[in-house]
């Protein structure tokens, strides 16, 4: 066994994770190109140092780790499970959301969709792929991405 792998994992590219990546990253690319007419999302964050902070590096690590992790054998695959369904789904959902969210569409529900989505879908990719390190990370991205979501949009 390779000595920079562990369990099966170590690093190299992952085309899997890349999609991914990149799926979840396009709208959010269009909206710092294009940012809608009505913005609830500007100045989205929290005023709590360590979890703003947190939330930032949980986000940044899932990005590394589906782009640079990987199950040995597995590099250009994409997974056929039900764990990378889900994650395509969460990514379609998540657009969908988007879409509302530019024509104006903003309750509460629309806006904690595109919180919880992706790390959903980051789970999932982390199962399906079953680089769990993905999927933990992906966890508590939730965590810290929620208590910012709750300071910001409040539950009635």
């Amino acid at each position: 066994m390779n000595p920079n792998t562990r369990n099966g994992v170590g690093i190299g590219f992952s085309a899997y994770g890349a999609l991914i990546v990149a799926l979840q990253a396009l709208p959010n690319i269009i909206w710092a190109l294009f940012p809608p007419t009505l913005n609830s999302l500007e100045g989205n964050a929290s005023s709590i140092p360590f979890i703003e902070y947190g939330e930032h590096i949980l986000g940044v690590a899932i990005v590394v780790f589906l782009l640079f992790l990987v199950r040995k054998g597995s590099e250009g695959k994409v997974p056929k499970n039900g764990f990378s369904v889900v994650a395509f789904v969460a990514i379609a959902l998540y657009w969908l959301c988007w879409v509302l969210y530019f024509y104006g569409v903003q309750p509460l529900l629309v806006i904690y969709a595109m919180v919880v989505l992706p790390p959903i879908a980051f789970f999932c990719a982390g199962a399906a792929q079953k680089v769990y390190l993905i999927s933990a990370v992906s966890i508590a991205f939730l965590v810290f991405h929620l208590i910012v979501a709750l300071e910001n949009f409040p539950l009635r």
